[in-house]
C-alpha cells in the first residue's frame, strides 16, 4: 500500500507493494517451471474496457487521497514504522472478518505453500518502502519523483526479457521517454536536483521496477482472489515493518500527544490503505507491469500538480508544463497499445 512518504502508497514513493528463497521447489504445482510460459499468456483475469477503466479510476483515486492523507498522517504521528503498521494490522484484521462474517467469501487464509512464494513479493514490496524512505533522507522529493517517472522504461524492457511481453512501439518507447522528459523539466524548473546521496536512489529504482514485474509474475502464476491477495501482503508484512522498526529506531509514536484527531487521521489512512491494497491488486491482474507503472507515475504527477496549485504554489509555468506533459505522454502511451493490437 504505496510517494513523498514512506507509508504504503502506490506504488509509492512511498507505498507504493519481497525476500528472496533458494527453494523454488516449494512454490508447488509446477509453478516456477510453468510460470513464465503462463505469465506470457493474456491473463485469464483480464477485463473488458470497462473494468479497467473502473480500475484505474479505482486506483487513482486511492493513491491520490492516500498520498495527502499519508503526508498528514506522518506529519501529525512523526513515526512512518508505526502509519505503516496501523495500515498493515488493520487491512489483514479487515479481511480476516470479512472471512469470518461470510465463510463463504472467497478469500484464503494462510497456508505454508503459497506463503512461500508471496512473502517473496511482500519482501520486494517492503524493500521499495525502505528504499524509499531512506532515499528521501538525502535526496529532495522532486529527485525521487524523476526516478519513479523513469521506471516504466526499466519496467517494459525487464518486463519483455522475463515475462516475454512484446516491447512497446516507436511511439509507445518516445510515450515512455517523454514521462521521464516531462518530469525532469519539472524538477530543473522547479525545486532543483538536491542529492546528497546515490546510494538508496539507485535501491530506490532497482527494487521498485523489480516489484512491478515480479508482482506480476506471481499475481498471474499463483491463484487467488483478489481479496486473498490483500490478506497474504498485508499479513506477511507486518513482520518486516516490525523488524524494519526494530532496526531503524522504535518509538517515536510513543512521544505524540495523542488526541481524537491523530487517531481519526490514523483510522483514516488505514481504511485508505486497505481500499489501494484492494485496488493495486484488482489492477495489476487487468493491465501489464508497464501500463500499471505508467498510470502509477500519472497518479502521483497529478497530485503534485494538484497539491501545487492549491497550496504550495510554488512551481512557475515551465514546471507546470512540465507535469502536463508528463501526462500527456502516459495517455500517448496508452494510445499506442490499442493502435498496435
Amino acid at each position: 500500500m504505496t510517494s513523498g512518504v514512506s507509508p504504503k502508497n502506490d506504488g509509492q514513493e512511498g507505498y507504493e507493494t519481497v525476500k528472496q528463497t533458494d527453494e523454488p521447489d516449494t512454490i508447488g504445482a509446477g509453478v516456477v517451471e510453468e510460470g513464465l510460459e503462463e505469465a506470457a499468456k493474456p491473463s485469464p483475469e483480464a477485463g473488458t474496457k470497462q473494468s479497467v477503466a473502473f480500475g484505474v479510476a479505482l486506483y487513482a483515486a486511492c493513491s491520490s487521497t492516500l498520498l495527502l492523507i499519508n503526508k498528514v498522517s506522518v506529519h501529525m504521528v512523526p513515526d512512518a514504522s508505526f502509519v505503516l503498521f496501523c495500515q498493515f494490522i488493520a487491512s489483514s484484521i479487515s479481511v480476516r472478518a470479512m472471512k469470518m462474517a461470510d465463510p463463504q467469501a472467497d478469500i484464503e487464509l494462510l497456508t505454508l505453500e503459497k506463503a512461500k512464494p508471496f512473502s517473496l513479493a511482500c519482501g520486494v514490496f517492503f524493500l521499495c518502502l525502505l528504499a524509499n524512505t531512506q532515499a528521501l533522507k538525502s535526496v529532495n522529493v522532486e529527485t525521487v519523483i524523476v526516478a519513479r517517472s523513469c521506471s516504466p522504461i526499466a519496467v517494459c524492457v525487464l518486463e519483455h526479457a522475463t515475462l516475454g511481453r512484446a516491447l512497446p512501439n516507436l511511439q509507445g518507447i518516445l510515450s515512455l521517454a517523454a514521462i521521464a522528459g516531462g518530469a525532469v523539466l519539472y524538477v530543473v524548473t522547479d525545486e532543483g536536483f538536491k542529492i546528497d546521496g546515490y546510494a538508496w536512489l539507485l535501491f530506490y529504482f532497482v527494487f521498485i521496477v523489480v516489484e512491478m514485474v515480479f508482482v506480476k509474475f506471481v499475481v498471474e502464476t499463483i491463484p487467488m482472489s483478489t481479496w486473498t491477495r490483500v490478506y497474504y501482503n498485508n499479513t506477511l508484512s507486518i513482520p518486516m515493518v516490525i523488524a524494519s522498526s526494530v532496526a531503524l529506531g522504535f518509538g517515536d509514536f510513543m512521544k505524540v500527544e495523542w488526541g481524537i484527531l491523530h487517531l481519526l487521521v490514523i483510522a483514516l489512512s488505514c481504511i485508505v490503505g486497505l481500499a489501494i491494497s484492494y485496488a493495486g491488486f484488482n489492477l495489476r491482474k487487468l493491465i501489464s507491469a508497464t501500463s500499471f507503472t505508467v498510470i502509477g507515475v500519472m497518479c502521483k504527477i497529478i497530485t503534485v500538480l494538484i497539491n501545487d496549485i492549491v497550496w504550495t504554489q510554488h512551481s512557475n509555468m515551465m514546471g507546470h508544463l512540465g507535469l502536463l506533459f508528463c501526462i500527456g505522454a502516459g495517455f500517448a502511451y496508452e494510445r499506442s497499445k490499442v493502435q498496435s493490437k
